[in-house]
């Protein structure tokens, strides 16, 4: 089906923003009114009524309460300015991508209630593991500047927070149950207990349990997810809480295709259903069982489960001053990527490297399929101290950050059988695990990384001119010391070098972060802010393998080797906005224009001299461009909601691979980064009916550094339609509602990059030059589910 046409878009989000500026020209209205406690008074739940002066954006339960119940945080924020997004389908069981102003998700901090959950290696986002929407209040995105306050180290391009609900103070039930195509099934359920004794203690838990089929290919998605939270106020002057979430799932891989594989098979071509089958074994004979081409479903799975817990604990010593401390525990466990495995029996290489007869035939002849990727487990503890203090016209907040990851990488192999099941699918059982001629466990990877993250930060926000001019200097001391060992495995060795013995190598990255911002009233209603901040990231932990060069191997030991440092450094961003705000009682406006340029930009590309993705730091990045966002109110039935992003991206120096290679990506465009981005939404509601209709232009933007392959446009139309039913005996407050994903069933795809910094450096060869085709996610088609949901 053809898409939208993005002209039509234009031309409904140049009147979204035309319409309320010409409206407050004759506007006498004068301070901030919420209707219902909406932002900007409007239905739209889209852009609060900002004070910060500095570019924000944010999501509240209005707009959430419409969507799919299953939408992950990256789909909550899709039409805000600046934001690029891609879920691999509409349910957002199975995860996605994003990017703001060109930044991808590795390189944006990401906070529940505070606590960081990027990984703590790499920093990767998984927004699929986090929460249910019924559960949270906001999401917000600071583009471009990470807050002073972030606990954060590798945030160069801004942050994402979500913000869970508080518990209700009276007691009632809330479930809902969604039907869709696909076998789309979820159930919910939430408990609040109310308010409960002098110290108004309240809590809530609730549950919800999801699956889905993929919408190509064998396999699915299955989800159990628990949220429980706990507030206390035993007096004004003392407030305590605390969260608790729980993530369990396993979801099939959704095969990403390259340009001359869509031509071939079309754009439903997935992983195969055929069972991989081992060979009869027969002593003496050298055989070799291969990875099929095109894999198997069930050994494309990414199990995961992780546990946050955050706190806090807030005391107001006077007036004036108030501190808190809220600690965290982060948890995490899980593998991912394609399952099927090729080991060589036997080996010539040091002892880790070698593997004993896996078939049983008596010799160590054969190569053999095992099941086995790489497993991750993170138990990552910390602590946020903070106070607040004002004195005269300052407000001075000040605060410590702490942190220790520790973040254990393995990669055992177990065995399967001729009916595609594993001996342990989670690969959490050692029992399992195949076996070197020592008796040891096999590794294909096997690293412990200790992180310890500080930050010390201080901010003082400066009232002037009877508060019509606000001043606010800031500054954080942001630092990750990273211990990394690598305890001797079997990751091939390679031109940039090997792993077959141990090592350990330590590192600390630290850089002063200043910030400082202004913003002025005009008059109750309009306010111009300019800010400029510097943001960093630090080299993540795959910076650290295969530092190994060299050596010889003797009787199955490693002599002579030596280690090299590693070559990658932090990663900084100095982002600068400057805005206009515009904030009546039906009208919210914002804008900025906004220039970006960081330094040494962390990325990993493919070498075609050693045939590996390895980190870089591949030069300097300008961005530069303006973001505008509006909300109005029409009339009593109607809200207006629109976006519009424009973005110059502009890479500065030619990649240099090695000493001998040098690829010409000056001036080229940084990939996955549209010029155009533009979004509408629009609410209705009318006694017991409401609906919404959203809209989002992605504009083209190019798949490989060098430019020589680009993605189309596409606009997505998004319907959400409901009743509210009246009130009757056991059922408070029922209303059943449509959710329509992909209206017009467009077409489209965009880039595999999967840490959000991974790129193909070229598509096509071109004299010596090595090419590989870039792989792309392909869009999920139209989705339709239903949703009854009551109060009891």
């Amino acid at each position: 089906m053809k898409p939208f046409k993005p002209q039509r878009l234009a031309l409904l989000i140049s009147m979204a923003f035309t319409a309320p500026m010409l409206m407050a020209q004759q506007s006498t209205d004068v301070g901030r009114i919420n209707v219902e406690g909406q932002p900007g008074g409007t239905d739209t739940g889209m852009i609060s009524q900002e004070e910060t002066p500095k570019a924000r954006s944010s999501v509240g339960r209005q707009f959430m309460e419409k969507l799919n119940p299953t939408a992950n945080a990256f789909q909550i924020i899709d039409i805000l300015p600046g934001v690029n997004t891609f879920n691999y389908d509409a349910t957002g069981l199975f995860g996605g991508g994003i990017r703001i102003r060109g930044f991808a998700g590795d390189q944006l901090g990401m906070t529940i209630n505070g606590a960081p959950v990027n990984d703590s290696g790499n920093f990767a986002v998984y927004p699929q593991e986090y929460t249910d929407t019924e559960n949270l209040c906001e999401v917000f995105v600071t583009q471009g500047s990470t807050d002073t306050d972030s606990p954060h180290v590798g945030a160069s391009g801004g942050n994402i927070g979500m913000v869970t609900c508080a518990p209700k103070d009276t007691f009632g039930v809330r479930a809902a149950q969604s039907f869709g195509q696909l076998n789309y099934r979820r159930s919910f359920v939430r408990l609040d207990t109310g308010k409960v004794g002098p110290s108004n203690l309240k809590a809530f838990i609730s549950y919800s349990k999801a699956t889905a089929e993929k919408f190509k290919g064998a396999g699915g998605a299955d989800r159990d997810h628990i949220d429980m939270a706990v507030e206390v106020r035993p007096n004004t002057d003392v407030f305590l809480s605390a969260s608790l979430l729980y993530n369990n799932a396993i979801n099939n891989n959704i095969r990403a295709l390259s340009n001359p594989q869509i031509a071939q098979y079309g754009r439903n071509f997935d992983f195969s259903t055929v069972v991989p089958q081992h060979l009869t074994a027969v002593a003496g004979t050298a055989q070799t069982e291969t990875v099929p081409a095109d894999g198997f479903y069930k050994f494309n799975i990414n199990p995961f489960r992780n546990y946050l817990f955050t706190s806090k604990a807030e005391f107001k010593v006077n007036k004036d001053l108030t501190l808190s401390a809220e600690p965290y525990y982060w948890y995490g466990f899980g593998t991912g990527g394609g399952q099927i495995q090729q080991l060589t029996e036997g080996g010539t290489g040091t002892n880790v490297t070698r593997l004993k007869d896996l078939n049983g035939d008596g010799d160590t002849l054969d190569k053999v399929l095992a099941y086995g990727s790489s497993v991750t487990e993170t138990n990552r503890p910390g602590v946020t101290f903070k106070v607040n203090y004002r004195i005269d016209n300052h407000t001075v907040n000040a605060g410590y950050w702490y942190e220790r990851a520790n973040h254990r990488q393995t990669g055992p192999r177990v065995a399967f059988d001729n009916n595609g099941n594993s001996s342990n699918t989670w690969l959490d059982n050692p029992a399992a695990f195949l076996q070197r001629p020592d008796g040891q466990a096999f590794q294909a990877r096997d690293w412990r990384t200790i992180s310890t993250g500080k930050s010390l930060y201080v901010q003082d926000t400066i009232a002037l001119m009877n508060d019509k001019l606000m001043l606010q200097i800031g500054g954080r001391n942001a630092t990750i010391d990273r211990d990394f060992t690598n305890y001797a495995n079997a990751q091939s060795s390679s031109a940039t070098g090997r792993s077959d013995a141990d090592y350990q190598i330590k590192r600390s990255y630290s850089k002063f972060l200043p910030s400082a911002g202004v913003k002025y009233n005009l008059d109750t209603q309009k306010s111009v802010f300019f800010n400029v901040a510097e943001n960093f990231k630090a080299p993540g932990n795959f910076s650290f393998q295969n530092l190994l060069q060299g050596g010889t191997v003797a009787n199955g030991v490693l002599t002579g080797a030596t280690l090299r440092n590693p070559v990658v450094g932090i990663e900084t961003s100095t982002n600068m906005d400057l805005g206009y705000r515009l904030q009546t009682e039906s009208t919210t406006l914002s804008g900025s224009v906004f220039m970006v340029n960081y330094k040494n930009r962390i990325a990993s590309a493919f070498n075609p001299e050693t045939a590996l993705s390895v980190d870089y730091n591949v030069g300097d990045v300008s961005l530069k461009g303006v973001e505008l966002e509006a909300d109005q109110k029409l009339n009593k039935n109607f809200s207006l909601y629109g976006s519009m992003s424009y973005t110059e991206s502009k890479m500065k120096q030619d990649l240099r691979l090695s000493s001998t290679l040098t690829e010409a990506t000056a001036g080229k465009n940084f990939p996955d980064t549209p010029k155009w981005m533009a979004a509408m939404a629009l609410s209705y509601k009318e006694g017991p009916w409401f609906g919404q209709l959203t809209a989002k232009y992605t504009g083209k933007a190019f798949a490989t550094l060098v430019n020589d392959q680009q993605m189309d446009g596409y606009t997505l139309l998004n319907l959400a339609a409901g009743y509210k039913l009246p009130s009757t005996g056991f059922f408070k407050a029922p209303e059943v509602r449509l959710n329509v994903d992909n209206l017009a069933n467009t077409d489209y795809q965009r880039i595999s990059s999967p840490s959000g910094s991974q790129f193909t450096v070229r598509a096509l060869p071109l004299g010596t030059l090595a090419g590989s085709n870039p792989f792309y996610y392909i869009g999920a088609p139209r989705f339709v589910s239903v949703t009854l949901r009551s109060d009891f």
